[in-house]
């Protein structure tokens, strides 16, 4: 049985990457391909090497798409601080309070509050790791859908297909508001997970190892 850990890399590898990046590839090949396939690379002659040579593509378009896609993360943050900004009573508080209890005070710059959260419930409660693991998988997948969405468009208008690209800029703002309610969702799911350990008396173990 796979791991909960093995479950995310694998959510993530199909969602955020390989997904993005065959959409991606469908755009661009019909354009792009014969500068690639032919002078750069051997032109697959079967069906089999046709789609060897479209998923390894997509697997690295993707890959790129999703490096790009990581810098949305700062405009979501400033965002987030504006529309769903932390409260002292807040999901993200609690279970910052429940982290600087159990990890040294040294410790506390090399780990987030989420990424401490997301290593606790991977150890403590597989159950509740694969349950934030969708939602961020969501999240990275919109996120790397209005990369996709943006490339589309300057692809488009390019070519003259008006049409597509107007569709491929309306669905822009869309992908950015469901990657940011997703990612939102897994972060505030993973700290309601840990306090819900921490009054269940799951995480005393390790405060008492601590003292």
């Amino acid at each position: 049985m796979a791991s909960p850990s093995e479950f995310y890399v694998g959510v993530v590898d199909f969602f955020a990457i390989l997904l993005p990046g065959a959409i991606a590839t469908a755009i661009l090949s019909p354009r792009v391909g014969h500068l690639i396939l032919g002078p750069l690379i051997a032109r697959p002659t079967s069906d089999a090497g046709v789609w060897v040579a479209f998923l390894t593509g997509s697997y690295f378009l993707g890959h790129l798409i999703f490096l790009v896609g990581s810098y949305i993360d700062r405009p979501y943050n400033r965002l987030r601080e504006k529309l769903n900004p932390y409260g002292n009573a807040s999901a993200y508080y609690c279970a910052t309070r429940i982290r600087d209890m159990l990890i040294d005070e040294s410790e506390r710059a090399a780990l987030n509050t989420f990424q401490w959260a997301r290593a606790v419930l991977i150890a403590k409660c597989p159950a509740a790791a694969e349950d934030v693991h969708r939602l961020e998988a969501d999240s990275k997948f919109f996120r790397s859908l209005l990369v996709v969405c943006v490339l589309g468009a300057v692809v488009f208008f390019s070519t003259g297909m008006t049409l597509e690209a107007i569709l491929a800029l309306v669905l822009c703002p869309l992908c950015f508001a469901r990657y940011y309610e997703r990612r939102l969702k897994s972060t505030t799911q993973a700290y309601i997970h840990i306090v819900t350990l921490h009054h269940l008396g799951c995480l005393y173990s390790a405060a008492a190892n601590k003292t």
